[in-house]
């Protein structure tokens, strides 16, 4: 789309470089589908009971068959997989008497998907199961607020980039990262932050937007409940530039230019089997902008939109 309207006002669409983020995710799938060996198996996408995010779900499922038509894909709840999912000896997961090659979550990582046992029982299952988890529970716990802070402490990253000059390099990507855990350094932390709260950005073990806390309530949340605050981390709060473009959007009128702030996240892809890299790529990237007075972007939550980027 935005190739197409740079070319109605005499700019070149190729200035709008290609994303293969959802071709490489279909392929993605389709590997680990692969590599699990059994041709009557089928991907299983792990959804909520009453899921409202669907359209980007089935654009995926839709490319996965045009890339394969072999294979199968299947929607199911956690509460669905507790009521009909089994292992077998061999530890082959079926659900509804279909064997599963790959679970893919798309519901799992909230709290609030868990409403009872029986859906912590049936993560169990799969995580215990052979099949392929995309994220296995490790890799979900990688990508938690508590292992970026961790990651960001003197002497941790370079125990897995042993090279200096990796390690540098990545780590002049970080921005300020502190614990908050009890103690004399959580102390220290808590102190700076109280002193200047508008400086920080209070993260909680979340995923999903929307849970980040800014402001003067990060100062309500710390001093009402300091005991619990080691569930949260600190981060040092980016001040970006803002450009200035057109949102369009339901609730916002087309035809003003404001000051709006993109993020771009990159997609990557990695399937292992216990330490052994299997496939380890880069595969597109996300843009979602944001207006200069949200502080918390997110599309679904109705306060950022998808974009491109225009190469200069």
């Amino acid at each position: 789309m935005h190739r197409y309207l740079l070319q109605l006002i005499g700019q070149h669409g190729c200035k709008v470089p290609a994303n293969p983020a959802l071709d490489e995710a279909a392929a993605g799938l389709i590997k680990a589908w692969e590599l699990y060996g059994s041709a009557s198996a089928v991907i299983m996408f792990v959804v909520e009971r009453e899921e409202v995010n669907v359209y980007d779900q089935k654009l995926l499922e839709y490319h996965i068959k045009e890339r394969n038509s072999a294979v199968c894909v299947i929607r199911r709840s956690l509460a669905d997989v507790f009521r009909n999912g089994k292992t077998k000896s061999d530890q082959c997961l079926f659900v509804d008497g279909l064997e599963v090659a790959v679970v893919y979550y798309r519901a799992g990582y909230s709290p609030k998907h868990y409403p009872t046992e029986k859906e912590w029982e049936a993560r169990l299952t799969m995580e215990l199961a052979r099949c392929v988890k995309c994220p296995s529970v490790g890799h979900q716990l990688i990508g938690t607020k508590k292992m970026q802070q961790v990651l960001a402490e003197p002497g941790v990253l370079e125990r897995f980039l042993p090279d200096k000059d990796s390690f540098q390099r990545v780590r002049r990507t970080f921005t300020g990262l502190y614990t908050l855990d009890l103690g004399t350094e959580g102390d220290r932390n808590m102190k700076y932050c109280l002193q200047a709260v508008k400086k920080y950005v209070l993260k909680p073990q979340r995923e999903g937007g929307g849970n980040n806390i800014y402001g003067d309530e990060i100062r309500r949340i710390l001093l009402k409940t300091p005991e619990s605050r080691s569930q949260f981390i600190l981060m040092d709060r980016i001040q970006p530039k803002s450009n200035k473009n057109i949102l369009v959007r339901q609730d916002t009128p087309v035809s003003e230019c404001i000051d709006v702030i993109p993020e771009l996240g990159i997609v990557g892809i990695i399937i292992s089997r216990g330490d052994e890299i299997l496939l380890n790529k880069e595969a597109g990237y996300l843009v979602r902008t944001k207006t200069m007075d949200q502080e918390d972007g997110g599309v679904f939550a109705g306060r950022a939109a998808f974009d491109s980027l225009f190469l200069m």
